[in-house]
């Protein structure tokens, strides 16, 4: 039995979005926004995105049919109409392994300035795909914004990001966004628990989280983004006030943050997320990270007793 094409996405969870998507096709959004999810949902939704732009064979329901030849290209990547660029990609390894995903660089940004002038090479719509994209005003950050300011009718884009908070505000204000569902795999491994534990002790008592994230090859990257992904996902559980999390260490730890408090810390992962994305060491950012919350937990922590003692006298 063959795997079903953008299998990531192909499961129960995410068919309430891609029926988002159907109806969207109907009248495209220039900038489709897609945060949240793991990384190869968010290109799989992509993918899905394009197959309903282009499918020539929609179901009764608006989707794509996703056997026909044009769904199969787009899910293989050979698709001439579906364009896909990276921002954390260097010229020289775009140079060196040209593929179907290229590096975001000014003189790319200037030749699908000039593509978008001629119309597709189908019947649908091409699609502009966009990840690793930057907060900083870059050169070629600065070229894509004047390429969505002249939009055509013919192309559709959809940026891809972990959260909003990554991309400029400009870009986000000219987009459509949803919301994918964030994977519970991304904290429930023994490893990932672990370091969320080691955080939440460090929120509480100030203790041991320093020396253990500073040891040797202590922690990579990657699961330093899974850590700033399961703070984000415990301030997601308390702004909505849902207790299905309660017994998460990072949510007990941030309970007696205010709203306030919470929305700062979003901005705070955002910004350690930029500084992973910009090869800064994971042991400087979670440091600095850990600090800054544990400062805050400490004042909220203060500013609430003190209101308790104003009631009571």
């Amino acid at each position: 039995m063959t795997a079903p094409l953008f299998a990531p996405i192909a499961g129960v969870a995410f068919e309430r979005f891609r029926s988002a998507l159907d109806r969207l096709g109907n009248a495209p959004p220039q900038v489709l926004l897609l945060e949240g999810g793991r990384e190869e949902d968010r290109l799989s939704m992509t993918g899905y995105w394009a197959a309903r732009c282009n499918c020539g064979n929609l179901r009764e329901n608006a989707a794509p049919c996703l056997s026909c030849s044009v769904c199969l290209r787009i899910a293989a990547g050979e698709h001439s109409d579906v364009l896909v660029y990276d921002g954390r990609i260097s010229n020289k390894e775009d140079e060196e392994n040209p593929g179907v995903v290229r590096a975001l660089t000014v003189d790319h940004a200037r030749d699908l300035k000039r593509r978008l002038g001629e119309a597709p090479n189908g019947d649908g719509r091409r699609v502009v795909a966009l990840m690793g994209i930057k907060q900083s005003r870059t050169d070629a950050a600065t070229a894509l914004l004047k390429v969505l300011e002249e939009p055509t009718p013919n192309t559709v884009f959809v940026l891809l990001a972990p959260q909003r908070e990554q991309l400029l505000p400009t870009l986000v204000s000219r987009s459509f966004c949803l919301t994918l569902p964030f994977p519970d795999e991304c904290v429930s491994d023994e490893e990932s628990t672990e370091w969320e534990a080691g955080l939440a002790g460090f929120l509480r008592d100030g203790r041991d989280f320093f020396e253990r994230v500073s040891a040797k090859n202590a922690i990579t990257a990657d699961m330093a983004a899974r850590l700033l992904l399961a703070c984000q996902k415990a301030c997601g559980v308390l702004l909505a006030k849902d207790g299905k999390h309660a017994e998460r260490p990072l949510v007990a730890a941030l309970e007696s943050f205010s709203a306030r408090d919470l929305a700062v810390c979003c901005r705070w992962f955002a910004e350690a997320q930029e500084a992973l994305n910009s090869s800064v060491t994971p042991v400087r950012v979670l440091q600095a990270l850990a600090a800054r919350m544990y400062v805050l937990r400490a004042d909220s922590r203060a500013a609430g007793m003190a209101r308790r003692e104003e009631t009571v006298f």
